[in-house]
């Protein structure tokens, strides 16, 4: 279950706990299950971004950016969906002077995103 101070955690990485029910069908139970194999299938895909990055592969940086966007955007953890959108856009723009402060900001709330599922 899903408790109101969790609840109030997970609102500060952008996801709305409420909303996401509601899209799995208002059952709490579903969206649990999928919120905790989002951390599976995101763990390869933040850890080869961060490296990417670290390397200055930008394709490769963009390419797992925009999986990770995806990943993120399907259980609405927004803290890590709304840079992961901004590192695909920039980087497809041309744009290469913020995305490590993006990187930044996906991997703190991935992280943390992370550490309360544990709760869970």
């Amino acid at each position: 279950m899903i408790t109101e101070e969790i609840r109030a955690e997970l609102a500060e990485v952008g996801l709305d706990c409420g909303e996401m029910i509601s899209r799995f069908m208002d059952s709490e139970e579903m969206f649990l299950k999928f919120f905790r194999k989002f951390f599976g299938a995101a763990d390869e895909v933040v850890k080869g971004l961060k490296t990417a990055a670290e390397i200055g592969d930008l394709a490769e940086t963009e390419r797992k950016a925009h999986a990770l966007k995806g990943l993120s955007g399907n259980i609405g953890l927004n803290g890590v969906y709304g840079p992961a959108a901004k590192i695909v856009a920039d980087l497809r723009a041309g744009k290469t002077d913020e995305y490590t402060a993006d990187l930044d900001k996906l991997t703190k709330a991935y992280y943390r995103a992370l550490e309360i599922s544990q709760k869970l």
